[in-house]
């Protein structure tokens, strides 16, 4: 066994390393003891140490060890494994390292023996270094040997970041089946998150901000990992060495979906602990939704977001617009997924979100999209849209809008906006419309609602800065909506006389945050929770959650027949969508269909009402006319 530490002389050397038929590979300078394959070098569990950083960093290091995986072409380096016999038995220490190589490449493979010197560095920023052996001032070919180190088997996930340290850049074999948590940078950077207990849920969607909250929080990360093609630059390959089969409409790599087969090396780079598959995975595709949930008959509500329809100036034209597509054959790819989302959900009233707030004549994208869903529904005038009461709803480039099925529904009056604080700003305009049943004349109002984001933290105020509670940022805000939203609806906006009221959009908040709570202290029933199963309408960072939401007032909330969420966009990866940007002929034919996948990256939220009709009015009863009898008792008349 090699000595565990090294006497290092305090001599400058000029070094060459050297190719394995003796051929120079670099020069460089530093202290070393020798240059010989075989002689006393230190032991990389030395160099790793038992915590997160190397308890020698910036220090000198002689290493000898096998190659177990060659990333110099896109990491820029080898990772090495002790062998078997110079291990130190420490569980808590790691016995792989990571080589940087700067400079031409060596002629080296995996299962080759080398020997370098160089100085020990953490590789990264802040928490989640690599250790790693940098500046080498030699690298020495050794031998080649018939096996690979033994790698580490994992039985479970691990109960500690600890856990997945002790691994640093070994070998590792992962015995449980893993789920895809996230599959947003497959294509552009051969990233594939995945994690060994099942899908990952929001913490805040499971619970209130807290201690519970934040151990889910703990427990997603510790079993989390990303698979990575040991690559770190943005690309879209049109292939990924460790997949069984490029990504396409008939392999989805769906979040849900279930990995197998998962053997590699365990790095550590940018904040995330990755393994870089040695063998290609074995996948069971998470199956799509073969149709729209099946809800019991009645007056069906339906929420879309529809990621920015901005249909240019309504003639062809006007592209690019501010969001959205980028030109008039992007539209019509876009355009076509979501009107595909729309005639199957088949709902009575659509409130739709991320429209375009350019008005309601006969260019604007509401009108539009009304037009073409009628065609697309065989009925000229099957929908109409709802008339804010207002030009434009709001100044933002976006707004909210509302579709009603003509034949079941009618008009209540009009609409109602609130353009008042906390709406004037952030959040987009809310709209409230009753309806009448035309069959039963049952009445109820919806309003349709888009709140603040938790993203462009930097402009936001202290109260609405990240509170590290889980909510993200803009929060602050968020309750200040809910509030003035139930202060309005008390005043009953539309003059409907009725309370039958149901909030529904995007609230971009989870369903245990504090607006979605303050709503339902207020007596609001959130109606996708009413199963007692979490629900997701959102997938986020690879942890999936409900920002869509549907809530009722006490009034509404036992005449909800059902609610289903129909999954066609969270779990699905963004490059089946409608954009064209960086995408060759090839990858855009096996990714594009006209079909409701990936047609925002919301899920759209179905509710059924079976709706009481009012009451009917009492019969009034007219009082009897007594009758006439004379004084005398004579019969009247006579």
């Amino acid at each position: 066994m090699r000595n565990a530490a090294w006497l290092w002389l305090p001599l400058t050397l000029a070094l060459s390393a050297c190719d394995r038929d003796g051929s120079l590979l670099g020069t460089g300078s530093g202290s070393t003891a020798s240059n010989v394959c075989g002689a006393p070098a230190d032991l990389i569990s030395s160099v790793q140490g038992s915590s997160e950083s190397s308890p020698i960093v910036g220090q000198l290091a002689t290493i000898e060890a096998v190659v177990i995986a060659d990333a110099i072409d896109g990491l820029g380096g080898v990772f090495v494994q002790e062998q078997q016999a110079d291990r130190d038995g420490d569980p808590m220490t790691s016995e792989g390292l990571f080589v940087q190589v700067d400079g031409a490449k060596p002629k080296i493979g995996r299962g080759d023996v080398v020997r370098v010197s160089g100085r020990v560095a953490e590789l990264g920023e802040g928490g989640g270094t690599l250790t790693a052996l940098v500046e080498l001032s030699s690298l020495q070919f050794c031998e080649t040997v018939d096996e690979l180190p033994q790698a580490s088997l994992i039985e479970e996930a691990p109960l500690t970041v600890g856990d997945w340290e002790a691994l640093e850049s070994m070998g590792v074999i992962i015995e449980p089946t893993a789920t895809v948590l996230d599959n947003s940078a497959l294509l552009s950077r051969g990233e594939l998150a995945i994690g060994l207990l099942g899908r990952q849920w929001m913490p805040t969607e499971r619970f209130a901000p807290g201690a519970e909250a934040r151990a889910l929080a703990d427990d997603n990360a510790r079993a989390r990992l990303l698979l990575d093609d040991t690559s770190i630059a943005n690309k879209t390959p049109e292939r990924i060495a460790y997949l069984p089969s490029a990504p396409s409409v008939d392999a989805t790599y769906r979040v849900g979906s279930e990995v197998r087969n998962l053997v590699g090396v365990l790095d550590q780079r940018l904040g995330s602990y990755r393994l870089h598959p040695s063998e290609r995975i074995e996948v069971d595709h998470a199956p799509r939704p073969e149709g729209t949930p099946e809800l019991p008959a009645g007056v069906r509500v339906a929420s879309f977001n529809v990621l920015n329809f901005f249909n240019g100036d309504g003639k062809g034209g006007g592209f690019p617009t501010e969001r959205g597509a980028s030109s008039a054959d992007e539209l019509d790819r876009q355009r076509a997924k979501i009107l595909s989302a729309l005639k199957a959900l088949d709902a009575d009233v659509y409130v739709l979100l991320e429209l375009e707030n350019d008005g309601y004549d006969k260019r604007s994208a509401i009108e539009e999209l009304t037009f073409r869903l009628n065609q697309a529904r065989g009925r000229r005038s099957e929908y109409d849209y709802v008339r804010a009461p207002t030009e434009r709803l709001g100044a933002d480039q976006i707004s909210v809008g509302m579709l009603y099925r003509t034949r079941k529904l009618r008009l209540a009056g009009a609409a109602a906006s609130l353009g008042d604080p906390p709406f004037d700003e952030l959040h987009r305009v809310p709209l409230a419309q009753t309806f009448d049943d035309i069959k039963t004349d049952a009445r109820f109002t919806v309003i349709a609602n888009h709140w603040k984001s938790k993203g462009g933290c930097p402009p936001a105020d202290p109260a609405n800065q990240a509170q590290r509670d889980g909510q993200g940022c803009w929060n602050g805000a968020r309750i200040e909506a809910a509030r003035g939203l139930l202060t309005w609806l008390q005043t009953d906006p539309t003059g409907s006389g009725d309370s039958d009221f149901l909030i529904v959009g995007d609230l971009n908040s989870y369903s245990q945050e504090d607006p979605i709570r303050l709503l339902t202290q207020a007596g609001y029933v959130n109606l996708g929770q009413r199963s007692g199963q979490p629900e997701y309408s959102y997938v986020f960072q690879g942890q999936s959650g409900s920002l869509d939401h549907a809530l009722a007032s006490p009034s509404l909330a036992p005449q909800m027949l059902a609610s289903a969420v129909w999954h066609i966009n969270a779990d699905e990866m963004p490059d089946f969508d409608y954009n064209r940007e960086g995408r060759t002929k090839a990858l855009d034919a096996r990714m594009f269909r006209s079909s409701p996948f990936r047609s925002s990256d919301h899920d759209p939220l179905i509710v059924s009402f079976e709706l009481d009709p009012p009451a009917p009015e009492p019969e009034v009863v007219p009082e009897a006319v007594p009758e006439v009898v004379p004084e005398d008792g004579a019969a009247a008349g006579g």
